[in-house]
Formats: C-alpha cells, structure tokens, sequence
C-alpha cells in the first residue's frame, strides 16, 4: 500500500507468475497470538478459487511470511497437508527462518535495517567499494574517468589464461586501484560471477571469508593493498579449492616496495602473474587533470605536474586543494599539499589544539607501529612532555575513536594512512616542535632502530625544502655531540646511520679508527679471491661507511681511508670486493652522475699502485676490473620494507663511461708488460662480453681500440690459446653484427688454429639445428682425415693437449671432435695403434672414454698388444683404460690368465687416490663365468672391500647395479642367486654412501621377497645414516605396500625404529610422514596408509611413544580421517590421562608469511571435534580441546600483532 509499510488489503497479499506461467501466491502477517488459526484461515482464502479467481493447477506454491516463533510441528504438518491435497506445495518462513537467510545471505539488509553488522566490513560488494573509498575525505575520489591503463587492462586478461591470481604492482598513485575496479566492472566473465572486493581494517578476516564465499561457485575476488591484509593466504587458498567447486579468480594491488611480502605469501600456495603499473607521464597526469578535475589552465598544470612525478592520486589530492582554494600558492610543495588537505579535517577532530593528542600522534607516526605493553623506552619522553603511561594510551584510544589510529586486538597501534602519518610526523617534530626530533631520536635508537631511520628519511625525502633539511641535520649534529661528550655505547652505530650529515667528522673519526688498526703481515699468493666470491655481503663496519661516500663530494677522502685501511687489512680482501661492487658498482644513478664514483675509485687504484709495484693493489684491481668491463649491469637495491629490487642497465656511451673505461684499459695495458699479470690480463678479455644490448654497441666499438692493442701487443698469434682468445673476442663482435675479423686475421691462418675449428665445429648459436650441425662437422673431419697422414694426425693431438683451460663446453665439442677423427681411422689398424699410442703419450688430452677405442684396438690386434698398449705408459686415466681393457675383451678370448689379471687389477689399491670418475659397472664381470662360474660373485666382493678405503670408487662399479634403467630387480637377484647375502650386503652398503639409491625401493621389494633378513639391515642403515633424524624424504620407504604382508613389515620397522632411534619421539615422525602422508592419484595406496593406521591404533594403543609418533602424523592428514582415528583411539583407550598424551595438532610445522591461516584451520578442527564430546564422561576432554583452542586463538592475537609491529 503506498505510503506505508503494510501490504493492499486482498487476497492473496502478493503474487507473481513463474516461468511456466504459473502463479506463486505470498502471504504475510506480523500478528502474534491466535498464529495459527491466522495462518489456517488465510491460506483458506488463498485456495478459495472463487476469491481469487484462480484455479488450483493453476498455483505452483504459496509462500507465507510470519514474525512468530509460536508454531509447532503438529501446526506446520497440517497447514502444509492443507495445501498438499489440492496438489500445491506451502512454504512458510518464520522469523527464525527470516533471521538465518539474512544471516547468511544479506548483510547489507542486517546492517541498512537493523543496524547489525555481522562482517567486519572488509568484504564488499562493488558498489560498497566505490561509496566506502570516497566517503574517506582523505583519499582521492576513485570513480574518475578511466584513463591511459588499456594496455594494462589487456595485460591482465592475457594473465588470467595462465592463472588465476595476478597482482598488480606499482608506486603509490599509479592508478592500480583505479584499473583494477575497471577490469572488475567491465572483463569478459563478470556476469556470470559474484563479484567482491577486499581491502583491510586490521581485523582478522577469516570468519567473513567463511560468510560470503560460503558455498561452491564462481568468484571474482579484488584485493586491495593486499600488503596490509593479515590473513592474505586466507584469500589465496580458495585458488586451489577447484575440487570442492570453488572457481576463484583474484586480482590484488599492492605498492612496489610491498611486492615481495605479498608474492611470499602467494607462491606458497599457487602461481601467480605480476603486471606491473608505471608512473604516469607529464601528458597523461596534464590529461587527467583536465578531464577528472577541469583543470585547464597551464600555470596549475605545470605546477601540479611537478609536485605530482607521475603520482595520479598525488595529482588529483593537489588538484582538488588547488580548486578548493583557487589559489596557485596552496600546491606550492608537498608539504603545503599536506598542510591543505588534511589541516581542517584534522582540526575537526579537535587534534591540532590538543597538545597531548598531537604529541601522541607524533610518536606514533615516529615510531609507525606501538605495542602498549611496551612502551619503557618512551616513559621518559612522556614524563618530559608531562604524560604518563595511562595518560598516552587514553589519548591513544581518543586516536582510535576519531579514526586517525588503528588499535589492533587493543595492543598494536598504527596509522592506516601514511600520508596522515607522513603530515603528523612533519607538523608535530618540525612545524609546532611538539617534541624534539634529537631527544626522540636517541630515546628510540637502541629499541627502534630501523623506524628511526625510516622517520628520519620521510622528513628528508618526503617534505623536500631547505629549511627543514636544516632542521634535521641541526638535530642530529646536536645529538652527535651529546652522544660523543658522553661517550655513549651508540655512538658509533648512530654514526654508522647518519654518517653523511657529518661526513668530516666521520672521516677523522674513521681515519683514528684505521690508523690505530694493527696491520696484518700476509702475502698476496696467501689471500684467496674466490672463497665467497658469490656470496655478496660486506660485515665490516669501517668499509660499509667508506661504501656509503659513493657519489658525494667527500668521495676522495673516502677512497684515501678506504686503499689505507685495505693495505694495513689484506686478510679483509673479500669484504672490500664486495663493497665495491655494491658501493662503487655501476647503478642507477651512475649515469646521473656521470660515472663520478667510477672515475674516481679506479684514478685512485693508480695512485696507491705504486706505479703498479703494490701487488696487493695491483691483484685487486685485477679481480675488480672484468666486472668493470661488463656492457649489462643487475645491480640490487634495498627498498622498503626488506624489499630488494634488481634493475637491469645496459650501458650506453657518455662521456663518463669513455673516462672509467680508458682508465682500465690503459691499466691493463701496462699490466701486460708485467710478465706475472699477462695470464690474468688474458682471462679479463676471454670474459669479455656476456649480455650486449643494441644501446651497448658503441661502447663495444670504443673498448675494441684498446682491446685490438693489448692483443696485439701481448698475445702473438704464434700460440693456439691466443689465437682461441681472439676468436672469443670476435665472437662477441659477431654476434652484434660488428665485425672484428678483418682486424684480427692473422690469429686465423694459423695451422693449428685451424684444426682447433675443425675439431670444434660451428659455433652452436649461429647455424642451423643440433643434427645439422653435427653432420657437417663429422664430414668435415671424415674429409680431413681421408688426406691427413699419422704426422698430421697427431697434430689434432696435440691440439687438444694444448687447450687444457678452455670452458667445459668447448672442451666437450673438441674432444669430440677427437673421438669422430679416431673413427675416422678406425680401419687403419697401424695407424690407429700409433695415434692410440701417442694419445696415452700425451695423458689422454681431454679424456675421452676408453671403451669405444679400446673395443676398436681389439678388432685390430691381439689382445696382448692391446694390453701392452694401455700399460706401457705411465699416465693419469691408466686405470680407467685397464678397467676398459678387461670390460671390452672379447669373451672369446679370455683364458684363466686373464681371469687373474682381472682379479689382480680389482685388488690394485692404487685407485684410493682417484676421486673424479665416470661410472662404471659389474655386468661385464659375468662374461668371465666361463672361466669361473662365480667371477661375478668374487669380483664383487673385491670391489665391495674397496669402501674401507675409498667409497667412491666402490659407488662407481655398483652405481649402475641398482638402477632401473639398466637392470630390472629380478635380473639382479638372477645373478645373485648362489649368493643374496653379498646383494644384501652391496646394497645396505650402497645406501649408507648414497641415499638416493633405489629412489621408489623397487630393488629393496624384490630382494626381501626372496631374502627377507634384508628388513633389519635396512633398518639399521635408516638408523645410522640417517642419526635418528629421518628428514630426507624418500619414496623407498613406501615399497612395502605393494606386499600382502606390508602390515607386519611396517609394524616391524616401527617397533625398532622406536626402540634404537635417538629420540624417536622427535625422529620416528619424519619416517612415518614418507610413509603416511597422501600422494596425489594414489587411491590404493591411501587405503593401505588407512589400514596400518587403524591396526596401529588397535595394537599399540597402550604404547605411548608409538601413539604419539603416529598422531604426530595423523595430526597433518585432512580433518575427516584425523576425526576417525582419533574416534578410534578413544575406543580403545577412552580414559582421559591417554587421550591428553596423543597429539591433536602438528607437532612441527612451518608457514610462510602470517601463521595465522595455520592456527585458524587448527581451531576449527578442534572445535569440530567438541560434538563428540558430549557427557559428563568427555568433560575432562572438552575442556582440555577448548584449552588448546584458547591457546591458538591468544596466538592468533599475538601474530597479527606482531604483523602490525613488523610492518
């Protein structure tokens, strides 16, 4: 009835037609006594045709409403049969049916109409969204006109194909929210999913993720700042719920220095898409002014332009000031920007007049997060500024109330909004002077060391004017004085921190420091420059703060102390390599400023080389200076928040770069003439190289002046390993299409240079495929061969022994090429004896396999020539060639002597000192059965002694033994058969030198089945080697249940391993975790865990230590089977005294991120198991489950505290 709140008088109150035409009628009433006659009398009306006019086939269902609990099921069956008989179904909704649906299925009504918010409100609708982010006065409006972002947008949907998580990243005021509401609103799907968008209150979001995604579908989740969301992983889990229903889609922002917090918690569970979000160019921050704000006039532009450097929500907060006050002075910085937009919302909350409240906010933004159970270090600021404890934490609630602070779980307290923070710590530290930024400094150095400098940093980077930066550096020099008057225990780190607002004083500080260091006597050939070499990090105080002198004025003087302090402390030569590259390196800035630091550090080296006399000066500036001469550069950078970032530079010409680059060449050049630096000079130009991009190809051109010259001079064409490293250089001239041959062509037209490029073939990455080139390259050998004599040959020999120190991929290829020329003389039965010869001669240059070449020596001569051959030299792989000798002899022609030479050479205990080895094996042993049927058995058991003194080569013959690829199980055991116990004995053997043998235990299987004594043994190797920590997962232990008997197997290996292990309550969990954890498509391995579970719980129920080693386990499967053997268990053993001893929740554990996702799914399993402990007889057990449940909850409490005080 219009105007009212009641319906049209009539029957029925409400009606609408179904899709098959059909009518539904509804009915409501709000009365209260008399219900059901009520009811009774209405739906008689409803199916009285001549009321309505409607015949019953007609009505599909009539639904009627009450706001009644006063119905009872002897009433709800007869209203219902009323209708049934008249064949119409009645559906009736009470005020509990009414108060569940809105519940579960309408906040908005709970919260518009009752006034009831069951969420925490960080879950919301679209629409939500959009009013809630604008309703802040102290953000920019979001539901501005999209602009510039449909590359991005595309980026986007191209990442959804791939995966179903992609995280927008970028700086503050990119616009990621912005972009991410309009692929919310406008991509391809979005009818057709529940649409919701996230963004953090600080409180926990666990219980509204159960609320809104409360059943299976499809789901499209944005999340904004995922970075200050507690319970992120929460979230992300829904990714991987496919199984159950859940088809989850989630695009989540986050600032750039976050990136890396957010990423963390992602990978954990599924993959990701990063689609990174630039800064907006001057034109696009000009367009946007102009269409979201009308900002036309080009005086305001410029001016916001420059304020805003690509920052949109910087550009529209200084938009909407500047067309708020229509003055240009009101955006002449940021601080004036600040000033405008936040001073009179701040000033209605009464803040700005309230000393107190000021001053508390200003050591909440100082300090970003405060825990208030721990606030000694700040009593005496607050007793200074006349607060006490109680006084500072209820102006911290009065904070919270007018919504400038956040109170987490009423312990942590932080600023939600940073610009806020940002303005606070400005107008109560510089613009009131509220508090005195030295005295906060020194209160929170020691306990808030890290915030402190961060505050510090805002005040200077944020609010850029001159007369704060006095300010600052005013407060800190005063400090610096008291502390040094005082000579207080932080001073020096306090210097370490703000060294460059004092950089005199620190380097007469730092040269006091050097010239009382004692100065360490070493030489040069004592110090080693490759331990640690990858692992870049710099612990020594003084170096890190010479480092940080990089690009300021006061570098020189830096440099000075640094070349000191590395000459009276040699022994510190790894630290000061890394400084350089981290301090000195090529980064960013460099080319800004013009490669100052770069010129500068490396003039220096000259002037403390002592006209190159100085071998320690001179040795480091030759380990430096090959990363000098790169053409790409990945420096790292630290950034907020324990972020690092890696930027990619190629290096493009300046005049900079022309200056640094001519110093090291011209050094180098001089260092040629050193005979002692020449080799290593040479490995600096065979490095040379690496990435090149195009924007690098002048600077290639530039260094090849100096390069041509060096090699000129210093490395004659006459020896093959110069001619190789001119080739290597014209290679990366090559490959940058800029050609380098003609300048070095005479290093080409050697001989041996020429046989070096047969022997090595094309280069891999210029022509054609893989075959191709292997084809033309053996073609080419064949080809050279067909004319060549033994003289010529040996050439190829002795190119090979001439290039010892080429890399591991050349090497290969020209030994190859080796092998493919002895195939080529394969027929020439004296010629290929004597390039054999000549080869072992030459200690087998390169190492090629013996077997092939000693299997062709056979079918050209008698097997004792063959045999003079390998042995009549004395050479480093001899003992490879006459273990390839008695491998590849025919079986035709072994006699009993040779049955006892082989014997003799497998007793020779010469090869203790051999520690680099291919694999060999025990299978050709058995072609010497003939002579004695146990050759293979004897030769066995010779090798097996080998491991008293060398396992490795013992692990070389029996490698292969146990390798599915080259023996099946049963083949081994047929060969074993007259002696399992020497199988048995190999293999236990085998696994205490390598545990990766018999990775899925096949071998182990087939070998108890015949010779089940193997189990123990097997037991005592997971014993020994293992030390009773069984952390290495293998699959070999599941082997067993593929037996009938596996029960009894596992029953076995658990009894002893809890009986030997040392402390098996923390070891034996880690066995059973291989053995009981879920595997994916394994059902019927799952039904086999399942029954020795259950068995296990039956018989050794009364065992403690058993009990808590396997629910140790249990404790990790899924929450459905942990109910069910728990249930079990309490069959067995119901007493709680037992049931208190059994683990509920893991007893070891790791997470990644936030813990609280982890604690939150142990509660609800616990809580699910309070149903079944209903009774005065489970008391004792309820409340030991609500105790742990309490328990993880004040843990949850604690770790979302500490993720506030973290950051």
């Amino acid at each position: 009835m219009a105007g009212t709140q009641k319906t049209t008088l009539g029957t029925p109150d409400t009606y609408f037609i179904t899709a098959n035409g059909k009518y539904v009628f509804v009915e409501y009433t709000t009365q209260r006594t008399k219900l059901f006659a009520k009811i009774r009398n209405d739906l008689e009306k409803c199916l009285d045709t001549a009321k309505t006019g409607v015949p019953h086939d007609k009505i599909s269902e009539i639904i009627y409403c009450h706001t009644s609990s006063n119905l009872t099921p002897l009433q709800d069956s007869e209203v219902k049969t009323l209708c049934e008989d008249v064949g119409i179904k009645l559906t009736v909704i009470g005020i509990d049916k009414l108060a569940e649906d809105i519940y579960l299925f309408h906040h908005n009504l709970s919260r518009d109409f009752l006034g009831i918010s069951i969420s925490t409100n960080q879950i919301q609708s679209y629409d939500e969204f959009i009013i809630s982010y604008n309703s802040n006065k102290m953000a920019a409006p979001i539901d501005t006109k999209f602009l510039f972002r449909e590359k991005e947008f595309q980026d986007i949907g191209d990442a959804y194909l791939k995966v179903d998580v992609v995280i927008l990243s970028g700086s503050a005021g990119t616009g990621k929210t912005r972009l991410a509401l309009h692929y919310v609103k406008n991509h391809a799907d979005a009818k057709n999913e529940k649409i919701y968008c996230i963004h953090s209150n600080a409180l926990p979001i666990y219980e509204d993720l159960k609320l809104f995604l409360d059943r299976p579908g499809n789901y499209f989740l944005f999340i904004d700042d995922a970075n200050q969301l507690s319970g992120l992983q929460h979230i992300i889990r829904y990714v991987s719920m496919k199984p159950e229903g859940y088809n989850v889609k989630i695009l989540i922002t986050v600032r750039d220095y976050a990136l890396q917090k957010v990423i963390n918690d992602v990978r954990e569970i599924t993959s990701y898409e990063i689609v990174n979000i630039n800064a907006f160019s001057d034109n696009e921050i000009k367009e946007l002014l102009e269409t979201s704000l009308g900002i036309l006039n080009s005086d305001y532009q410029e001016r916001i332009i420059r304020i805003a450097e690509g920052n949109a929500r910087i550009a529209i907060l200084a938009g909407k000031v500047a067309c708020n006050s229509n003055r240009l002075e009101s955006i002449d910085d940021v601080s004036q920007l600040y000033e405008d937009y936040y001073g009179s919302t701040l000033e209605d909350n009464q803040l700005l007049v309230n000393k107190n409240l000021c001053i508390t906010a200003g050591i909440i933004a100082f300090l970003e997060a405060i825990h208030l159970e721990h606030i000694e270090a700040l009593l005496p600021i607050l007793q200074e500024n006349g607060l006490c404890r109680d006084s500072f934490i209820e102006n911290i609630r009065m904070l919270h109330e007018q919504e400038i602070v956040d109170i987490c779980n009423d312990k942590a307290v932080h600023f939600s909004e940073q610009c806020l923070s940002n303005y606070l710590l400005k107008y109560v530290f510089f613009d009131k002077k509220l508090l005195s930024l030295s005295k906060m400094i020194k209160a929170c150095f020691s306990s808030y060391r890290e915030r402190t400098i961060s505050s510090v940093n805002t005040l200077l980077n944020i609010f850029r004017n001159s007369t704060l930066l006095n300010f600052v550096e005013k407060e800190i020099k005063l400090l610096w004085d008291e502390l040094l008057t005082e000579k207080s225990p932080i001073f020096f780190e306090f210097v370490k921190v703000f060294f460059r607002i004092n950089p005199t004083e620190t380097l007469l500080l730092l040269q006091n420091e050097i010239e009382s260091e004692e100065k360490v006597i070493c030489e040069w050939s004592n110090i080693d420059t490759e331990k640690g070499k990858n692992y870049q990090h710099v612990k020594d105080d003084i170096i890190k703060i010479l480092g940080g002198f990089a690009d300021t004025t006061d570098l020189p003087t830096a440099c000075d102390l640094f070349f000191q302090y590395y000459l009276k402390r040699p022994d510190l030569f790894m630290e000061f390599y890394h400084a350089v590259n981290i301090y000195f390196g090529i980064h960013r800035d460099s080319v800004y400023y013009g490669f100052y630091t770069q010129i500068t550090f490396f003039e220096k080296i000259k002037e403390y080389s002592d006209d190159w006399k100085q071998e320690f000066i001179v040795g480091f500036f030759l380990q430096i200076a090959e990363e000098f001469l790169k053409l790409h550069f990945s420096p790292a950078e630290e950034g907020r928040k324990n972020t690092i970032t890696i930027y990619q530079i190629p290096l493009v010409m300046s005049e900079g770069v022309e200056t640094y680059r001519k110093l090291i060449w011209e050094y180098l050049s001089s260092l040629c003439e050193i005979e002692r630096y020449r080799a290593k000079v040479g490995k600096i130009l065979s490095s040379y190289g690496g990435t090149v991009e195009d924007v690098s190809i002048s600077v290639l051109q530039f260094d090849l002046k100096y390069i041509t010259l060096i090699l000129k001079s210093n490395f004659p064409p006459d020896k093959l390993k110069n001619c190789i490293l001119a080739n290597k250089i014209v290679q990366v001239f090559n490959n940058k299409n800029c050609s380098g041959e003609s300048l070095f062509s005479e290093y080409f037209q050697g001989e041996f240079i020429q046989l070096y490029f047969l022997l090595k073939g094309s280069d891999y990455k210029i022509e054609g495929n893989y075959k191709e080139r292997e084809k033309l390259k053996k073609q080419s050998i064949y080809q050279y061969i067909s004319n060549c004599d033994l003289e010529m040959f040996k050439k190829l020999i002795d190119v090979c022994s001439d290039i010892s120190e080429l890399d591991n991929r050349s090497s290969w290829e020209v030994g190859e090429g080796l092998g493919i020329a002895f195939d080529a003389i394969s027929d020439k039965k004296y010629y290929y004896i004597d390039a054999i010869k000549y080869y072992i001669r030459n200690d087998t240059p390169n190492n090629l396999q013996p077997y092939h070449l000693v299997d062709t020596l056979f079918s050209l001569s008698s097997d004792s020539e063959v045999y003079e051959i390998i042995i009549g030299e004395e050479y480093s792989q001899k003992n490879a060639w006459v273990c390839a000798y008695y491998h590849e002899l025919p079986p035709e022609l072994i006699t009993e002597k040779h049955l006892h030479g082989l014997y003799a050479f497998l007793k020779d205990t010469s090869d203790r000192d051999i520690t680099s080895s291919s694999m060999r094996d025990v299978d050709f042993l058995e072609k010497y059965k003939a002579i004695d049927e146990l050759a293979l058995i004897e030769g066995c058991k010779i090798i097996l002694s080998k491991k008293e003194y060398s396992p490795f080569i013992m692990h070389i013959y029996f490698d292969l033994l146990f390798n599915s690829y080259h023996n099946a199980p049963k083949e081994v055991i047929q060969k074993f058969n007259c002696n399992l116990e020497l199988l048995e004995e190999i293999y236990c053997t085998m696994l205490l030198y390598d545990n990766h043998q018999d990775y899925d235990g096949q071998f182990l299987k087939e070998i108890y089945l015949v010779r089940p004594s193997i189990l123990d043994k097997y037991i005592d190797c997971l014993i020994n080697r293992n030390k009773g920590s069984f952390r290495d997962h293998q699959e070999r232990h599941c082997c067993f249940f593929a037996l009938d008997d596996f029960v009894e197997i596992y029953n076995e290996i658990f009894e002893q391993l809890v009986r030997d292990s040392q402390f098996s309550r923390l070891s034996v969990p880690y066995f059973l975790e291989v053995l009981l954890l879920p595997k994916q498509n394994k059902q019927k391995l799952l039904e086999k865990q399942d029954e020795w579970i259950r068995q296990c719980i039956c018989r050794f129920c009364n065992d403690e230590t058993k009990m808590y080693c396997l629910f140790s386990v249990v404790s990790k499967l899924e929450p459905k089977r942990k109910r069910e053997y728990i249930s079990l268990f309490l069959e067995n053993k119901p007493l709680f005294e037992d049931f208190q001893r059994i683990p509920l929740v893991p007893t070891s554990w790791s997470w990644s991120g936030s813990a609280v996702p982890m604690y939150s799914a142990w509660i609800e399993f616990l809580e699910s198991l309070l149903p079944s402990f209903i009774g005065l007889k489970w008391i004792k057990h309820k409340n030991y489950i609500e105790t742990k449940i309490g328990y993880l909850k004040e843990q949850i409490e604690s770790e979302q505290i500490e993720e506030i005080l973290r950051g």
